[in-house]
């Protein structure tokens, strides 16, 4: 007489459950498969049994306490999220004051900009009318060039440019 072997997905069949379940039981119980043929488990009639009995063996006070732990689950995790988005709320307003001060940071320092470029363009003016109306000149004024002056830069070398020492070779 040959032997029946069952595989997981076949025990999970005749006990009405998925085969994650099946696996899942068999291992918590360390219940050893009788042979492996490729990449399945096989358990004989012996253990068959012994799976099955067990597995069938939960109570219904075993399965309403596991609904009212997933209840209080249930609850807890909605409180959770109730003070999560509150959470969220607080840091939306914290970010929307941020920006309004960002914005008002960026309008002083434009209106700051354009103030310090009126003073420095008034104070480039005056300084062309100081000069344009200075009755006494210094002669040493580099900007008008007179005979002395002029003598002085014939006797000089010419500057020379980055590049001129490409241009001797």
């Amino acid at each position: 007489m040959a032997e029946t072997y069952y595989t997981i997905k076949q025990l999970a069949d005749i006990a009405g459950t998925s085969k994650v379940t099946m696996f899942r039981y068999i291992k918590q119980n360390s219940i050893h498969e009788t042979k492996h043929k490729r990449n399945s488990n096989l358990y004989d009639e012996t253990q068959k049994s012994l799976i099955l009995k067990g597995f069938n063996g939960k109570t219904i006070s075993d399965v309403s306490e596991t609904v009212h732990d997933e209840t209080a689950l249930i609850q807890e995790l909605k409180s959770q999220l109730k003070a999560k988005d509150a959470q969220i709320n607080d840091l939306h307003a914290i970010i929307k004051q941020n920006q309004r001060l960002l914005d008002q940071q960026q309008q002083l320092n434009l209106a700051t900009n354009r103030q310090n470029e009126k003073l420095l363009d008034g104070s480039a003016n005056d300084t062309k009318q100081n000069a344009s109306e200075s009755p006494n000149k210094d002669d040493t004024d580099g900007l008008e060039p007179n005979e002395d002056s002029h003598k002085v830069e014939d006797n000089k070398t010419p500057k020379k440019g980055f590049f001129d020492w490409l241009k001797r070779g």
